[in-house]
């Protein structure tokens, strides 16, 4: 495996001025994905594919390649989140299954045990380190030490978002996790791929800085559309101003982008213009641009989530 990065900013790591607020170019980091990738990855086709995607906890680019996909670029906004990906990455290389799963959970408060191997510092500096680049030693380095080579204290800190962890539906939402052999799969499919990475927002991205051939075949946001409003700074029509910008920065004749993950799509509450239906069907419409709309089982119990794919 390679990694390499694209716009990769020099960045004075300071965790006084850590933003648990708001997605900024020093945030919390996601662990694991909150959302069921399990449930609607079976939904796309990756095989042979070309895939842009939100980075986050760098668990999209694993189950997408995992899925089959051929090359794949990961973005951020957060500078946290690309070094943590580049260490997840490197952990799947190097840790087996139970290693894997022992070294990122978290605890959780029923637990009895406590694992004490989470970001163990010992398997860090034995099995990780050597594979990572210089910018993410010196990150993690920097990490570690503010907790004294504590790993489990870094863990369960405000540097990572730990608000929605629970380990079973951390394994259940990610393909890769399933089981040992799946693990042993993603890790079998990774060895020979190259994987960028890039430090920017989606609003600052052209494909013709990502690729020479300017194509994707898949663009996953993830649910950065339950942001747009903070993004866009404004009370309405932020949807519409999000999927133009989309639309604009990324789509091919034949790109398909999944542009919002909704969660528990049968609740009236709206946290954002997506999650409303008929908004989002006139915005659609208004904008001539034909969308399709998949349901499946959420990883919380009686809960259904969608993806809006254009």
């Amino acid at each position: 495996m390679i990694i390499k990065y694209i716009n990769k900013q020099e960045k004075q790591i300071n965790l006084k001025s850590l933003d648990t607020e708001n997605f900024s170019s020093i945030s919390q980091i996601y662990s694991f994905t909150t959302e069921n990738i399990s449930g609607y990855f079976k939904c796309i086709d990756f095989e042979n594919k070309n895939i842009l995607t939100v980075a986050g906890s760098g668990d999209h680019i694993i189950n997408a390649i995992y899925c089959g996909a051929k090359k794949v670029v990961g973005f951020d906004i957060n500078y946290l989140a690309l070094i943590f990906t580049e260490l997840k990455l490197v952990a799947l290389e190097n840790l087996e299954y139970e290693e894997f799963l022992n070294y990122f959970l978290i605890n959780e408060k029923s637990d009895i045990n406590k694992n004490r191997n989470a970001l163990n510092y010992e398997i860090y500096v034995n099995k990780l380190e050597k594979d990572l680049s210089h910018k993410a030693k010196e990150c993690m380095e920097l990490l570690y030490k503010d907790f004294d080579n504590d790993g489990y204290a870094l863990r369960n800190s405000n540097i990572f978002n730990n608000k929605y962890d629970n380990n079973s539906l951390k394994i259940n939402s990610n393909l890769y996790l399933k089981s040992e052999f799946e693990f042993k799969k993603a890790k079998e499919k990774i060895k020979d791929k190259e994987i960028i990475l890039i430090n920017s927002s989606y609003q600052n991205i052209r494909l013709k800085e990502l690729s020479n051939s300017n194509t994707y075949d898949i663009i996953l946001m993830s649910n950065i559309s339950d942001y747009i409003k903070n993004i866009y700074n404004v009370k309405t029509n932020y949807l519409e101003k999000y999927i133009v910008d989309i639309i604009y920065n990324f789509k091919k004749s034949n790109t398909k982008i999944v542009c919002a993950y909704l969660y528990n799509i049968g609740q009236d509450n709206y946290r954002s213009e997506v999650d409303n239906p008929l908004l989002r069907k006139k915005i659609f419409n208004n904008l001539n641009i034909t969308y399709t709309e998949e349901s499946f089982t959420s990883v919380i119990k009686n809960c259904v989530d969608s993806i809006i794919i254009i």
